[in-house]
């Protein structure tokens, strides 16, 4: 099943300007402004995107309706597909992706993406299509070992489901980061990892609210020409109701589409 929402930029209000002569110059002014800003960039093009969703253990239907109405929605102008396996990727549309946003824990790929379809997920990624993984996103399909390369770090444990944790920014100059507060707290459970790869750029780290012990929470990786966006606390919905994770969500959508500063890895 598929679900298209096209999300376009509201129209600015204009104020009126009392005087027939100042009305004149200033429309005139507009005008030329216009085209200018025109000629130098271009109409903005519409990030394409798909929020994948579903699997086991979550509400990914709550959470799905957050992100898009409150998260996607401010990531504007974004077309985005809510899908639900991996029959998107036989589509052509696929071709012209800029991210996937993956919500979702699927236990085993069987009846949910075939051998094709990862093949081509792999290749769209490795091409320049972004990613951003969301919470279990991270460790879905534990028997396919080929999706662990976008990660570069694989899933250990996690403990109880319930506690409030505390996300603390570590790289506030990367453009992911820059706008959100130094640290937040959202209700999840605390996820292990093996370490990350050496190319890896970390973001947060992570720990129960006010234990010392910290995990890597949030980052980044380049998969060939694809930007892939780690994200790993929400368990709950109520957590992408948290305006610093939504920033996260929000930002890392922008980056892994190549829409902030593409020089940062």
């Amino acid at each position: 099943m598929v679900t298209r929402v096209r999300f376009l930029p509201a129209m600015e209000e204009c104020k009126m300007f009392r005087g027939r002569i100042f009305s004149q110059v200033v429309f005139v002014c507009l005008i030329v402004l216009g085209l200018s800003i025109t000629a130098c960039s271009g109409p903005s093009r519409n990030i394409e995107a798909v929020l994948w969703i579903g699997g086991f253990a979550h509400d990914f239907e709550a959470g799905a309706a957050i992100i898009i109405d409150d998260i996607l929605s401010k990531v504007t102008p974004s077309e985005v597909e809510i899908v639900r396996d991996g029959s998107f990727l036989d589509s052509p549309k696929a071709e012209k992706l800029d991210v996937i946003v993956m919500h979702h824990c699927f236990k085993s790929a069987e009846g949910v993406i075939n051998k094709r379809q990862k093949q081509k997920l792999l290749d769209l990624i490795r091409g320049g299509v972004g990613v951003v993984a969301i919470h279990a996103s991270y460790y879905t399909f534990p028997e396919w070992h080929g999706v662990r390369e976008l990660y570069g770090a694989k899933f250990i444990k996690h403990g109880a489901i319930d506690l409030m944790i505390n996300v603390r920014t570590v790289d506030k100059s990367h453009p992911i980061m820059e706008d959100l507060d130094e640290s937040f707290v959202v209700k999840s459970e605390l996820y292990e990892s093996t370490p990350l790869a050496k190319d890896c750029h970390l973001l947060a780290m992570a720990s129960e609210k006010g234990k010392a012990i910290e995990h890597p929470s949030v980052w980044t990786r380049m998969y060939g020409k694809g930007r892939v966006v780690t994200i790993l606390p929400a368990h709950w919905p109520e957590s992408f109701r948290v305006e610093s994770f939504q920033k996260l969500i929000a930002n890392g959508v922008l980056w892994a589409a190549g829409r902030l500063d593409g020089n940062k890895k």
